[in-house]
């Protein structure tokens, strides 16, 4: 056999041997993942308990919380793989209190931070939320109070699965927005019948509502039936009623 033969036989055989090494520890990789996990290509950087949060910054990607039996902050393994993406959290008398100061390198990665959620937030439920500069979301969620205050150029968002209920406290400032609505999920749930004895699949039932807004802050509860409402409203500001809750402010 040739010299030049040789070589490319030792070659070949480097290849197929190092292609088949990879596959091995490819599904070694795999087979440690928990299949039952949906974000199983998110890595928890935290798992303290908490009942409050408070970010500072991420308005330039997404941040997701969901209600789950167990605590746990998780950033998308992707981001942090191919964009060295981190954030800073840790908890203090309760709170859960995260900062955000990942600056995207360059316009695709801008852009490609503004369609990931980067980070995901569980636990058993979140009490109160505090956000500047951020861009935060609550899906499916199954408590019936909560606080939020939000400011600079923020948006909020919560789509609940419980049409009723007791209270929403808000403060708004700068050019904030927060909008509440029932969950896309809700629909195969049976209908929900208000103490007014109105039945509806897809309306909340607020029995109080207090708002308090400033700058060009706006804030929607538009198909929600409030029976209790107390606005604070600065001339630049903005909030969205449905016909049944404005007649009664």
């Amino acid at each position: 056999m040739k010299f030049t033969s040789k070589v490319l036989l030792v070659l070949l055989v480097v290849l197929i041997g190092g292609l088949l090494s990879s596959n091995i520890i490819l599904k070694r990789e795999y087979d440690k993942i928990d299949k039952s996990d949906i974000y199983w290509n998110y890595e928890r950087v935290l798992q303290q308990p908490f009942k409050y949060l408070k970010i500072t910054g991420g308005n330039g990607t997404k941040i997701a919380f969901e209600q789950s039996p167990k605590y746990s902050v998780r950033i998308l393994q992707e981001w942090k793989r191919y964009y060295g993406g981190e954030i800073k959290a840790h908890v203090t008398n309760d709170t859960l209190i995260i900062n955000f100061d990942f600056v995207p390198a360059n316009l695709y990665e801008k852009f490609w931070m503004k369609g990931i959620t980067a980070v995901r937030i569980f636990s058993p439920e979140l009490l109160s939320v505090e956000g500047f500069n951020t861009n935060f979301e609550m899906f499916n969620l199954k408590q019936k109070s909560i606080a939020v205050n939000m400011s600079g150029k923020s948006k909020f968002e919560v789509e609940s699965m419980i049409p009723g209920m007791d209270s929403i406290n808000v403060v708004q400032k700068d050019s904030s927005s927060v909008e509440f609505e029932m969950s896309l999920d809700y629909k195969s749930t049976p209908l929900f019948t208000s103490s007014n004895g109105i039945k509806s699949d897809e309306a909340m039932n607020i029995n109080s509502v207090n708002a308090n807004l400033k700058g060009y802050s706006i804030l929607d509860v538009g198909h929600a039936q409030i029976q209790s409402l107390q606005l604070t409203v600065a001339d630049s500001s903005a909030i969205v009623l449905s016909g049944g809750a404005l007649k009664k402010s």
